[in-house]
């Protein structure tokens, strides 16, 4: 039996099966040693900034919503000019449809660092006039930022539908069409990011007129 277990063959289907169970176990064995470490800190110095910061990445990746937005504020309020945590408020803002909150702290962070985020924050000011209706403002918005970042699905999908609703049917089924290629060109490990956008593009891309 022993022999057995120790077997080459017998290792190599543990591992095949159980590997990726073992990789999520430690990934959560190592996301709760960082919360801990981070908490530990906020609590030893609840004037650290970026420790609260920290532990607002963390309640957001478990949808606790409420306690990430308090932790970025409390970022905020210890450091006006923690970029990362504006940003983050503005990002929850807008996914909860408080457009005005959103693009406040937007605003913020375009005034400290108007390439924060690899440029992201231009594609997220345009989403939140997207969703306000003011196309226009939109497209403005997002053309700068597919000029800087011309191969991002989210941001062409986006632009696609600030064109469309600005009157450019051919230049929306252009973007739609790109952001569809941005997708399906994504390295492997990017696919399940943007696979949403490439069905998105195809879907709006059906209802143009031809």
């Amino acid at each position: 039996m022993l022999g057995w277990v120790a077997s080459p063959f017998f290792l190599f289907f543990a591992y095949y099966y159980l590997g990726g169970e073992l990789s999520n176990l430690g990934a959560g064995m190592r996301s709760r040693q960082t919360f801990r470490r981070m908490l530990d800190a906020s609590t030893l110095n609840p004037h650290d900034a970026d420790a609260q910061y920290q532990l607002g990445l963390i309640y957001q990746q478990r949808r606790a919503y409420s306690e990430a937005i308090q932790r970025f504020q409390n970022a905020v309020a210890i450091d006006p000019r923690e970029t990362d945590a504006h940003f983050q408020l503005g990002r929850l803002a807008r996914e909860q449809g408080r457009l005005k909150d959103a693009l406040e702290h937007f605003q913020t962070v375009l005034d400290q660092d108007e390439r924060h985020s690899s440029n992201e924050i231009l594609r997220e000011i345009g989403e939140v006039y997207s969703a306000a209706g003011q196309h226009a403002d939109a497209r403005r918005e997002l053309a700068e930022y597919i000029e800087r970042r011309p191969y991002d699905a989210e941001g062409l999908y986006y632009y696609g539908l600030a064109l469309e609703r600005t009157g450019d049917p051919a230049g929306a089924r252009e973007m739609y069409a790109r952001a569809i290629e941005a997708a399906n060109t994504a390295p492997h490990f990017r696919r399940h990011a943007t696979a949403r956008w490439g069905r998105l593009a195809s879907k709006q891309a059906r209802r143009l007129p031809r």
